[in-house]
């Protein structure tokens, strides 16, 4: 006996034949996998400082022999170089995840709000407000915190010793 439940929360994506860009830059080593996006998503690399050769998207065939034969789906090279048709622009995004660091942390600004603060849709002009912070979550500093406390949850004197940086994922909001 099947039954279809109507109290199911999940939502779908429509079936579309445009591509949705979830972005990265600097994050792209951390980012899970692009297993994890819905049908129609892609995940999309923003230019940043690594300089090396960065993964490309899978075929409509997955990693089945055939995705081999497809022409033109990019190119990997023995050296590590990098390939400029790996990347996306900023105006192509409609997501995009970034590590931030803490309020008291004094590192630059990450590479992906760069781009979110000159988004080129913009017109090359200050957009901030043109992204909002979906989510963020929690995610260890291991730089910034002691082996003690990362090694072990100590409920005691960790005030001021476990350091968090945000895991954040932005979206772009639509004109009405």
């Amino acid at each position: 006996s099947s039954s279809k439940n109507n109290n199911d929360q999940r939502t779908t994506t429509p079936a579309t034949s445009t591509t949705t860009y979830v972005c990265t830059a600097g994050e792209w080593y951390r980012f899970p996998s692009s297993f994890f996006l819905p049908p129609n998503h892609q995940l999309g690399f923003l230019k940043s400082s690594f300089t090396g050769q960065l993964p490309q998207p899978y075929t409509e065939y997955g990693s089945r022999q055939e995705s081999l034969l497809v022409q033109g789906n990019g190119k990997f090279n023995d050296v590590n170089e990098e390939e400029m048709d790996r990347y996306v622009d900023i105006g192509q995004c409609s997501y995009v995840v970034e590590l931030v660091p803490s309020a008291r942390d004094g590192d630059t600004i990450p590479e992906s709000l760069q781009y979110m603060e000159l988004d080129e849709s913009s017109g090359g002009v200050s957009s901030a407000g043109s992204w909002t912070q979906l989510a963020s979550y929690k995610y260890l500093d291991a730089e910034s915190t002691p082996l003690l406390h990362r090694i072990l949850y100590l409920p005691f004197g960790r005030d001021g010793k476990v350091v968090h940086k945000g895991y954040n994922l932005y979206g772009r909001e639509q004109p009405i």
